[in-house]
């Protein structure tokens, strides 16, 4: 029987694939969409408290930061918080500006049209009052009434001469084509249940279907084939069976973002690719990248219930590029964040008390704020992502391996972040009592396959 055929093939369908998918189905190609992972019903799926997540396989060095990923169509959008800010246009010269960092091989403005097209076509909410934002026109939709805490926030960060703005949101604050407004269930992390939220599965993927594109869950790429001439030929993956099956096409999209997609390329080292496919430079998974992040929470006198609503609510972007007395480079964005729901999830992540030291901090629970740290940490090619020499998966293929360490560097900004949130939650009105982390983990892993003009230092130009 002849392999099927296809104009592409795209693997993994998250934020960047299932945009992929749908534009090209929309221009009538013949379009495979592979994701290794299920096809929730966010409607059946997500009730009584989210749904079973699919093991990663991902393994860890000892005593490394621990990225993850969302294995599912839709990817990390599905349980994502909504935030979407859009990159500011010194993100694209950080050598040039700041001496650090590469500069990317394009600009803010060609990426414009396209952050328009995607705001526009998810629904995104929001202000184009940020005074650090590149000057833009209006959201579709227009930003989130502000919460109570959100208030706080933003009136400290004022006094401060700080410049708070509504954080843009893909979640919708009215209706829009055909899908309701948010409930503020609070629920976002868990996989949204109403449709508003601009995740992938609920935005493109549908959309992708509409335009005829061939879309299968559970079924995971193994390998990228190429010819003689080094050329992609097609794709190895195992299907919902378990069974190897082989597709072609000459276009292979890879979306499965900075973990998967290094794993992959690889693991396909035949023929004139004895390194791996497309890492002639050696930089396949080095670079990893995952932000700066971590909470910080404050307590004000009055209830705020900052459990309720939307993560998102007000951000302040004053040291997104830096502090020219502080010894980092770049910066970091803080914005509001939901506190964890029920109390006892809250108690269990962040306290060690115990009787009534615990009673004490719980009967303030609802006059709370978290406030999110996103900041920037820098490239460095130690931190990767590799094959494991010992443990492998059960098609064979060893699995990935991570290794991050962070910097001085990161642990002095987040330092940083801290005192600015102090200064501004105290400022608004709050009490003394605080908690802080840095993130031993992440959401937002990042790079291990650059793309740069030198092709001695990139992976695509």
């Amino acid at each position: 029987m002849a392999a099927e055929r296809f104009d592409a093939i795209i693997v993994g369908l998250g934020a960047a694939g299932a945009v992929v998918t749908e534009a090209l189905s929309a221009a009538g190609w013949k379009i495979l969409a592979l994701e290794e992972g299920p096809w929730y019903n966010p409607f059946k799926d997500f009730a009584g408290g989210g749904a079973q997540r699919v093991p990663t396989g991902i393994q860890y060095d000892k005593g490394s930061i621990r990225p993850s990923i969302v294995k599912a169509v839709g990817g990390g959008t599905v349980f994502y918080a909504g935030v979407f800010f859009r990159l500011h246009e010194s993100d694209f010269q950080t050598r040039t500006l700041h001496g650090c960092g590469t500069d990317w091989p394009l600009a803010y403005e060609e990426l414009a049209p396209f952050y328009n097209k995607v705001e526009a076509f998810t629904g995104a909410s929001g202000s184009n009052r940020n005074v650090f934002e590149a000057p833009r026109g209006p959201y579709p939709n227009p930003p989130h009434p502000v919460s109570r805490g959100s208030q706080y926030l933003a009136r400290g960060a004022k006094v401060l001469g700080l410049h708070p703005a509504a954080t843009p949101m893909s979640i919708l604050s009215r209706p829009y084509r055909g899908r309701p407004a948010c409930t503020y269930c609070a629920k976002c992390g868990e996989g949204c249940m109403v449709g508003d939220k601009g995740s992938a599965e609920m935005t493109f993927v549908p959309a992708a279907v509409r335009n005829g594109a061939d879309i299968r869950p559970r079924h995971k790429a193994l390998t990228i084939e190429t010819g003689s001439s080094g050329k992609i030929t097609g794709v190895i993956y195992r299907d919902a069976e378990g069974a190897h099956q082989r597709t072609e096409s000459d276009l292979v999209v890879l979306c499965g973002g900075a973990m998967l997609n290094p794993t992959l390329l690889l693991r396909s080292s035949s023929g004139p690719h004895r390194n791996g496919l497309g890492n002639q430079s050696g930089y396949v998974g080095k670079n990893l990248m995952v932000h700066v992040s971590g909470r910080y929470m404050a307590r004000f006198p009055e209830i705020v219930n900052s459990f309720m609503g939307i993560s998102g609510g007000v951000n302040i972007q004053d040291y997104y590029e830096g502090d020219p007395k502080a010894d980092f480079h770049r910066g970091y964005t803080l914005y509001s964040s939901l506190l964890p729901s029920p109390p006892e999830r809250f108690a269990d992540w962040y306290l060690e008390e115990w009787g009534s030291d615990l009673i004490g901090i719980m009967e303030s629970y609802n006059r709370m704020i978290r406030i999110a740290v996103l900041g920037e940490d820098q490239a460095r090619e130690d931190n990767r992502v590799y094959p494991d020499a010992d443990r492998r998966d059960e098609d064979g293929f060893p699995l990935p391996r991570v290794s991050y360490t962070r910097s001085v560097e990161e642990f002095s900004m987040f330092d940083h972040a801290v005192d600015t949130s102090r200064r501004i939650c105290r400022t608004g009105g709050a009490d003394d009592w605080e908690f802080f982390h840095i993130a031993d983990g992440s959401a937002h892993p990042l790079g291990t396959c650059r793309m740069g003009a030198d092709p001695e230092t990139s992976v695509v130009n």
